[in-house]
């Protein structure tokens, strides 16, 4: 009676090691993208960024994004997962327009979720150029999720929409074709727009804990915070440090040698 439970147990086990993110299987991957192309990060301002002070932070981030990508394109390359992994250099504000073709929202239980279209023929102008197999493509975007965010204590928490910064990246082919996505998990943004203030709450009296947008000061402190390893200070931000591990762990198809070791960002 506990063999067909044991063997739904494996296929979910199976199905998480294998990752919800390559759209193809990973041996087709492998054979289609052998050098990966690295574009600079671009900005989706018409997402839905809700702070009033709106403008100002997609300037924070095209600010910020400036020299990133090649942090990226190292910290792959350090994994042996491909042949060669390249930094491609483009203006992003002009990249994002003639790239992105069209943008779709998909509904997920937690909020909306973007994904990004790009067109085939710069597509394919942008591999031949920088003679790449295939290019990931970065695009922050403002989204409102459902979360859980806890006080300082770690003991309560608030369930509720926030308004954050997120990720949304993809690997194309030359035809534009995707064959990885990845997006941001719930309760991870790249940037928290908003916080709840239980502190107000309790000087208040009252279990309805308000959600206030986090101050500019606040955000450009959040955009500098220095990155972590191993205790040290990298190089990286702490929230391009976070994506970029993260993006390089699911990235990675064990393409040349899957037993190499680990190497973090810098």
């Amino acid at each position: 009676m506990f063999r067909p439970l044991l063997l739904l147990m494996f296929l979910v086990l199976l199905t998480a090691c294998q990752g919800p993110y390559f759209k193809v299987p990973k041996d087709q991957y492998r054979e289609q993208v052998k050098t990966l192309g690295i574009l600079p990060l671009m900005v989706d301002d018409r997402s839905a960024i809700e702070h009033p002070e709106a403008a100002e932070i997609v300037a924070l981030l095209r600010k910020h994004n400036v020299g990133r990508h090649p942090y990226l394109a190292e910290l792959l390359l350090a994994k042996k997962s491909y042949f060669d992994v390249r930094a491609v250099s483009a203006d992003p504000l002009q990249l994002y327009g003639r790239l992105i073709r069209s943008r779709s929202v998909r509904k997920t239980p937690e909020g909306p979720q973007y994904n990004y279209l790009v067109d085939p023929q710069t597509a394919n102008e942008l591999c031949r150029e920088n003679a790449v197999d295939g290019l990931l493509v970065v695009v922050l975007n403002g989204t409102t999720r459902v979360q859980k965010r806890w006080d300082r204590t770690h003991i309560n928490y608030l369930e509720a929409p926030f308004n954050d910064i997120l990720a949304s990246a993809t690997v194309v082919l030359p035809s534009g074709e995707a064959v990885w996505e990845y997006h941001g998990p719930v309760g991870q943004p790249f940037l928290a727009l908003q916080y709840p203030d239980f502190d107000e709450a309790h000087h208040n009296k009252t279990d309805q804990v308000p959600v206030h947008f986090t101050g500019m000061a606040g955000l450009k402190r959040s955009m500098t915070k220095p990155g972590m390893n191993w205790f040290q200070e990298t190089k990286l931000s702490d929230p391009y440090q976070e994506l970029f591990q993260e993006l390089a762990k699911y990235l990675t198809p064990g393409m040349l040698n899957p037993f190499a070791s680990k190497v973090a960002a810098e």
